[in-house]
C-alpha cells in the first residue's frame, strides 16, 4: 500500500511542478518578463543616445521641462439603461532635455513624451509654468525648475499619440534642428510590460503564488506528507495497525485508479495527499453531478457524524464503487432522493433506522462483521 501510495503522490506531484513552472514562464511572457527590469531597478536613460536602444525598457530619467499637456487620457463607461460617464485617466506631456554641447557652445534639446497619472495633474502645471517663466526670462533671473524623476517603460508613439505631439510642437512653434532634436517616444509610467500596473502586480502575485506551489510540490515529492491522513487516523486510533489497513487494501476494488474500496476502510488519493474512511462509519453514499461554469461530478459519502466527503469520481466509477458499499456495507444508504434528504437533514435517528441501526443490532448479535 505505501509503495503504491507513494507513486501516485510522486506523479500528482511531478505534474503539479511541470504545470507550475508552464503556468510562470506563460505569465512572465505575457508581461515581456518585465518583473526582471523592475526588480533590478531601471535603467537611467541617456537622452543624447539613440532612442531606440532603450525601447521596451524600464528606464528612469530626471526630466527638466514640462512644456504641454498636449493628450488627456480619459475612460467612457456606458451604463446598462442609457447614458454614461467620462473620466480622466491621466495626460501625456511634452517635455525636453537641455543637454550643453560645448564644442558647438549650444545647448541641444531633446523633446520627447511622459505619461503621468491624474494624481500629478496640479504638480505638472505648477512645472509648465516655471519651464514657461525659465524660458521666457531674458534677464536670466529664474532659475530652472526642479527635474522630476520619472520611472517608466520607453515606448514608440502610435500613429494618433505622434500626430498629437507633433501638433503640439507646431503649436509652440518649435520645429526639428541642429539644436532641437524629436524623439517620438513616450515614457509610459501606466504600464509595466504592455499592461496597466495594477494588472501587471496581479499576475506576478500569481506567478509568485506558482513558484511557491512548485517548490512545495518539489519537496513533496521527496517527502511521505502523503501519508500523514493515514498517520493521523492511526493516532487517534490506536486499536488500529498499518498492517491492518495494508492487508485490506490489499484485497481493495480499485476504483478509476486512485480509490480503494476495501471491506474496513476506503482509500483515495486528493491530489498529492492519500486519505482514509472507515467504512463502519459511513451511513449514506450516492452520486451528485453540478454542471456549468463550476461542474462537479464526485461520489458524496455521509457518516454517522454527520460529517461528508466527497471523492471526484465519474458518474460510471461511482456506481461501481457504491455496488462494492452495497455489496459489503449493509449498514449503508446507497442512492440519493429528496425524501432520504429531507429525512437525513430533518430526522436524522429515523434515518439511521432505514439501514444503519439494524445492521448495529444485527452486528452485536453475531450475524455481521464489520
Amino acid at each position: 500500500m505505501v509503495e503504491t501510495l507513494r507513486k501516485k503522490a510522486k506523479k500528482s506531484n511531478m505534474l503539479r511542478v511541470i504545470f507550475s513552472v508552464i503556468g510562470v514562464v506563460i505569465l512572465l511572457a505575457v508581461t515581456k518578463f518585465a518583473i526582471f527590469d523592475v526588480l533590478t531597478g531601471p535603467t537611467k536613460l541617456d537622452i543624447t543616445q539613440d532612442p531606440a536602444t532603450y525601447e521596451g525598457k524600464y528606464v528612469t530619467i530626471d526630466a527638466e521641462y514640462f512644456l504641454y499637456d498636449y493628450i488627456e487620457h480619459t475612460t467612457t463607461t456606458t451604463r446598462k439603461y442609457g447614458g454614461s460617464t467620462t473620466n480622466t485617466n491621466g495626460y501625456s506631456y511634452l517635455v525636453f532635455q537641455s543637454v550643453d554641447d560645448y564644442e558647438k557652445e549650444a545647448s541641444i534639446w531633446y523633446f520627447y513624451s511622459i505619461y503621468l497619472d491624474k494624481k500629478r495633474e496640479d504638480e505638472m502645471a505648477a512645472k509648465i509654468d516655471q519651464a514657461f517663466e525659465f524660458w521666457n526670462d531674458e534677464a536670466g533671473q529664474v532659475a530652472p525648475p526642479e527635474p522630476v524623476t520619472v520611472k517608466g517603460v520607453w515606448n514608440p508613439m502610435d500613429a494618433q499619440t505622434e500626430r498629437y505631439f507633433r501638433e503640439a510642437l507646431a503649436g509652440l512653434e518649435i520645429s526639428e534642428t541642429e539644436f532641437d532634436k524629436m524623439y517620438f517616444y513616450e515614457l509610459d509610467t501606466k504600464n509595466i510590460g504592455g499592461l496597466n500596473a495594477p494588472l501587471f502586480w496581479f499576475l506576478m502575485a500569481g506567478a509568485v503564488g506558482l513558484a511557491v506551489f512548485a517548490v512545495a510540490s518539489g519537496v513533496g515529492f521527496f517527502s511521505n506528507g502523503y501519508m500523514k491522513n493515514i498517520q493521523k487516523y492511526l493516532q487517534k486510533d490506536s486499536s488500529v495497525s498499518i498492517a491492518a489497513i495494508e492487508e485490506d487494501f490489499s484485497q481493495a476494488h480499485l476504483v478509476q485508479k486512485t480509490v480503494w474500496v476495501g471491506k474496513k476502510w476506503t482509500v483515495y488519493m486528493v491530489g498529492n495527499s492519500a486519505r482514509i474512511l472507515p467504512n463502519k462509519d459511513l451511513v449514506w453514499g450516492y452520486y451528485y453531478q453540478r454542471t456549468g461554469r463550476h461542474s462537479v461530478s464526485e461520489m458524496r459519502l455521509y457518516t454517522r457524524e454527520k460529517k461528508l466527503f466527497t471523492i471526484s469520481l465519474s458518474e460510471k466509477s461511482t456506481q461501481e464503487a457504491l455496488g462494492v458499499y452495497v455489496e459489503q456495507q449493509p449498514q449503508m444508504v446507497v442512492g440519493y432522493s429528496g425524501e432520504l434528504e429531507k429525512m437525513y437533514n430533518k430526522n436524522f435517528q429515523e434515518f439511521l433506522n432505514l439501514k444503519y441501526n439494524p445492521a448495529m443490532a444485527n452486528a452485536a448479535e453475531g450475524y455481521a462483521q464489520f
